[in-house]
């Protein structure tokens, strides 16, 4: 077994993973638009840059308020490894490390790097006629750029000619948001975004709609421009996602993650969907692999489904089966034996 996990070790850094979920880059890398490299205006947008990060990795939009992240609040700079320009762009780079040992100092939730992959289907209904937002146009730009905003991985329909026919006002009422979700099975998306936007004079407004399997959220959005309107939206998108995936502080109970038919692939990606559980990995056989992690059932449940993992009754055994035999690899960690009677609840997931 350590050689096993030793030589998943090695590989985390570099393995290709066939899920759905997908890491965020940049996730504590923030931009703000500033109107000048002032000091003053500088101040300011390190600051917002805080409170950006913040919603992102907690999912509160009053996250940055609390109390215990006052003193970052005032002057984040502790937080944050360096920073730059990009024209009047302000390029902040916080600390990993640091800023999770605040958050965790703060009781505040964390969502990790590894998050549901969203297909935003928008569409604008204007004097041009209705159309669909899709890869290539400054629309898009706009939206992914506010998906990155708020830390929420997003892609756009290719819009060829079967979607461009789905491009109609039909996109929140029942059956069009059955048609768009069934549509988007071939993007491999983790939750649907449908939008239709509108004109009103000067001002934009849109109606949407978050699908996630058969569970629905919706709003609407009023904004003066087309990045606004789309970061207004994916803020809302942002704490609805992290109310299901965010882990919350000494909520939970201990249970015992057991997933079988596990070969070196999927333990890369249960070791990376676990990780913002701190699951230790207890043992892994030659029929599946187990994690003590704490948490809720539900939040485990739902981390899992990114990877199409289905919970299943443990089934029936005869007899335990026995550990892969370790080399005794130096490299490898450590770990501890399963525990054989425990308290603890058990989880059974299969692909």
């Amino acid at each position: 077994m350590r050689f096993f996990i030793g030589f998943a070790a090695a590989l985390m850094s570099f393995a290709t993973v066939t899920a759905n979920a997908e890491p965020v880059v940049g996730l504590y890398q923030v931009r703000e638009e500033l109107i000048s490299q002032e000091s003053e205006v500088r101040d300011a947008g390190l600051q917002q840059a805080f409170t950006t990060l913040m919603q992102r990795l907690t999912g509160r939009k009053d996250a940055a308020q609390a109390a215990e992240l006052a003193t970052y609040q005032a002057d984040p700079q502790s937080l944050i490894s360096r920073y730059g320009y990009d024209g009047n762009t302000l390029i902040v780079n916080f600390d990993p490390q640091s800023v999770q040992s605040a958050l965790r100092a703060a009781k505040l939730p964390l969502w990790g790097a590894n998050r549901p992959l969203v297909l935003a289907w928008w569409l604008v209904d204007d004097a041009q006629g209705a159309r669909l937002a899709s890869d290539g146009q400054q629309l898009a730009t706009d939206v992914q750029s506010a998906g990155q905003y708020y830390g929420v991985p997003t892609r756009l329909p290719i819009g060829d000619l079967d979607e461009q026919l789905l491009a109609s006002a039909d996109v929140l009422n029942q059956d069009g948001a059955q048609q768009i979700r069934q549509a988007a099975q071939r993007y491999n998306a983790d939750a649907v975004l449908s939008v239709h936007e509108q004109t009103d004079g000067q001002t934009l407004q849109a109606q949407w709609q978050l699908w996630i399997g058969d569970e629905r959220q919706q709003g609407q959005a009023t904004a003066e421009t087309q990045v606004a309107l789309a970061q207004q939206i994916f803020s809302e998108v942002n704490q609805h996602l992290a109310e299901r995936f965010a882990i919350k502080p000494g909520q939970g109970e201990t249970f015992i993650v057991r997933v079988a038919a596990i070969d070196l692939e999927r333990f890369v990606l249960m070791e990376r969907l676990l990780e913002p559980f701190a699951a230790q990995l207890q043992e892994v056989t030659k029929d599946y692999a187990q994690w003590q992690v704490r948490s809720t059932a539900e939040q485990l449940r739902a981390q899992l489904a990114l990877a199409h993992l289905k919970e299943t009754a443990l089934p029936a055994a005869t007899a335990e089966p026995a550990p892969i035999d370790a080399t005794g690899s130096d490299l490898a960690p450590q770990v501890s034996p399963a525990v054989t009677e425990t308290n603890d609840q058990l989880l059974y997931f299969t692909w």
